[in-house]
């Protein structure tokens, strides 16, 4: 009696196993908003920013993929980060670069002037992106090329948020004086920036005590 009991227990408890896994399963197909919603919730970051990439896949609604590529570059997760931002960008000319770009002016006119009277959502992003690419580059064409992306995304008027801010704040971070070198130099040599602008001033002076 009591084995049959004991076998009755088991089976159930591995049907309610098959039946929880599969519920899992077809939320996680039919539902990826959803799950990217719970799983941040319980601190599950990354796999919640999956859920994010997946639910873009659906639905190709940018928000989606912004959020997926926000959670990868925050984690760590910098190749997969790198990746979705460039499918965010788009190539240049391309379709998606416009789309890029609409998206942004979206963004910041759905913030309250009051509270970000200065919020550039572009350059947030793009910023975030140029620290990722620094942690990928390796060769000295790689690493130009991260200068190359975070000055051609930084407005004249520099701001705190500026792209060339957030690439100088990355490796300033990874005191790495030779990447410091290297941007110092193109920054000083960048005609369009306004050298009168305390960001400006600010950006020269933080990577001249790096290299020192």
């Amino acid at each position: 009696m009591k084995k049959l009991i004991l076998k009755t227990a088991l089976v159930t408890f591995g049907v309610t196993i098959i039946l929880a896994i599969s519920l899992f399963g077809i939320v996680s197909f039919c539902a990826p908003a959803s799950m990217m919603r719970f799983c941040e919730s319980i601190g599950l970051e990354n796999i919640s920013g999956d859920y994010a990439y997946q639910e873009y896949q659906n639905t190709k609604k940018l928000d989606y993929l912004a959020h997926s590529f926000e959670i990868a570059a925050e984690n760590g997760s910098y190749s997969v980060a790198d990746e979705r931002f460039c499918e965010l960008y788009g190539e240049t000319g391309s379709d998606r670069r416009l789309e890029f770009a609409e998206y942004c002016t979206a963004q910041d006119n759905s913030s309250l002037p009051q509270e970000a009277p200065d919020y550039d959502y572009r350059a947030y992003l793009c910023g975030r992106a140029a620290a990722v690419k620094y942690h990928l580059a390796q060769t000295d064409d790689e690493k130009a090329a991260v200068c190359d992306f975070a000055i051609g995304e930084t407005r004249p008027q520099l701001s705190a948020d500026s792209p060339v801010i957030s690439l100088a704040l990355a490796c300033i971070d990874s005191k790495d004086s030779e990447f410091c070198t290297l941007l110092l130099g193109r920054v000083e040599g960048e005609q369009k920036f306004l050298k009168d602008n305390s960001h400006y001033q600010n950006l020269v002076k933080f990577l001249e005590e790096a290299v020192q």
